[in-house]
């Protein structure tokens, strides 16, 4: 049995798996990603050890993605693994993370590790989840197509309006009430943030309603009812990030959620340019992106977000707030509904292009049409001999018939001439 669904998510994979140098790639990749998950656990525990851990040798491993990426965008990636020796890409890693290693070290000395750590790798992994959400929300709903809506169908699309409301406003009631009665550490800061999350999801639900009725005769609005859907659910899972009790102990529930969701996110992501990547590889573009360069581009982004938050939940612990930790997610509930919005709108402008313009009349048709007809004089002289053939019989059975064809012929000719003066005359005054 095909699955639509599944089957564009291994196909989008498979970029990333196609090549012994991008399976070296995403080795590293779960190394990387391995690394800080185990210390940011450890940082319960043992805050300061793991923090300085995270801190100096965590961000190694973004900083060796960004020069890989680099090198990709200069078509020098056989420099940094091997197509065809698993042994001789050990080496060249070997050598890179030294040079990772002196470039890290640069980077705090000028202080750029926090722009390209926290403004780039943080901010733009936050803000590419949420494109790759919007756009797939959007698109889920473009693959159905509906010909004619019942009022069945309408209900349906538009109580998923009143639904959305029902899960924020729900969700941020029981979290913050299970908070609150297991006497889970909730704090003034962590509490305000999550008011001021759930009114921004609110306000894109409010948004998305006006939006809704004036795209109310159109298709589109079974994608934006749908839009709608999935912001109110990641909303209701960051709200739980938020919200839920502070554990003394080793969660592994917690764990184990967290994981599968940041792995999750990371193979949609890698699926999701694998896509992109494959359906513009036959297009004839001045600027074409390697399957090198997207995939360390990804890993990147991925690494050092994951860096950065590990960063947040040592610092939370050493602390003693509960905001530090649960930063990630407050600015995730503040930057989805935002970019939501704006694929909202890009969509709509997108759909109404797509309709095309009313057609324009096209004037010059008729100075094309008159072309042939200064031509016909020219072709005139030809013609009579043609259509003379229909009054042979008679001039067989008539012999005096046979001198009218040449009067015929010259008044043909006579009238011809005179109509290509007239024509050209005709073109003349076309010209003035």
């Amino acid at each position: 049995m095909d699955i639509p669904v599944l089957t564009r998510f291994v196909k989008g994979l498979k970029l990333f798996f196609e090549s012994k140098r991008l399976r070296w790639f995403f080795l590293i990749f779960i190394i990387s990603a391995f690394f800080t998950l185990v210390f940011r656990e450890l940082g319960n525990f043992f805050p300061q050890i793991s923090g300085v851990v995270i801190l100096f040798i965590g961000g190694i491993f973004p900083t060796f993605f960004l020069l890989t990426a680099f090198l990709s965008l200069l078509g020098l990636q056989r420099f940094v693994a091997s197509e065809e020796s698993y042994g001789r890409s050990f080496v060249f890693f070997i050598v890179w993370v030294i040079v990772s290693v002196v470039v890290y070290a640069i980077l705090w000395v000028t202080g750029l590790v926090f722009v390209i750590m926290i403004g780039i790798a943080f901010l733009g992994w936050i803000g590419f989840q949420a494109y790759l959400s919007s756009r797939s929300a959007l698109g889920y709903a473009e693959k159905v197509q509906i010909t004619t809506r019942s009022k069945a169908v309408t209900f349906i699309f538009g109580s998923l309006h009143i639904v959305s409301y029902v899960i924020v406003i729900g969700s941020f009631a029981v979290f913050a009430l299970w908070n609150y009665t297991s006497g889970g550490g909730l704090d003034g800061p962590t509490f305000l943030a999550a008011i001021l999350g759930a009114v921004l999801a609110l306000g894109f639900n409010f948004l998305n309603g006006v939006i809704m009725i004036r795209e109310r005769k159109r298709a589109t609005v079974d994608n934006l009812a749908l839009l709608g859907l999935f912001v109110s659910l990641y909303s209701a899972y960051f709200l739980y990030n938020i919200l839920k009790p502070v554990s003394a102990s080793f969660d592994l529930v917690s764990l184990l959620i967290d994981i599968g969701t940041s792995v999750f996110f990371i193979l949609y992501a890698m699926s999701s340019v694998g896509l992109t990547l494959s359906s513009r590889a036959h297009l004839e573009t001045r600027w074409k992106i390697s399957s090198e360069l997207a995939a360390t581009l990804t890993f990147f982004l991925a690494s050092g977000y994951l860096v950065v938050q590990a960063l947040f939940g040592t610092l939370a612990a050493m602390s003693g707030g509960m905001l530090g930790e649960r930063i990630p997610d407050v600015i995730k509930l503040f930057v989805f509904p935002f970019v939501a919005l704006v694929m909202e709108l890009l969509f709509i402008r997108k759909s109404r292009k797509a309709e095309g313009p009313k057609p324009v009349p096209d004037y010059t048709a008729d100075e094309v049409e008159e072309e042939p007809v200064t031509n016909e004089g020219e072709e005139s002289d030809v013609e009579p001999e043609d259509s003379m053939p229909a009054e042979e019989p008679e001039v067989n059975e008539e012999p005096e018939v046979v001198e009218e064809p040449e009067e015929d012929e010259t008044s043909v000719t006579e009238d011809d001439e005179s109509y290509d003066d007239e024509s050209e005359d005709d073109t003349d005054s076309w010209d003035e």
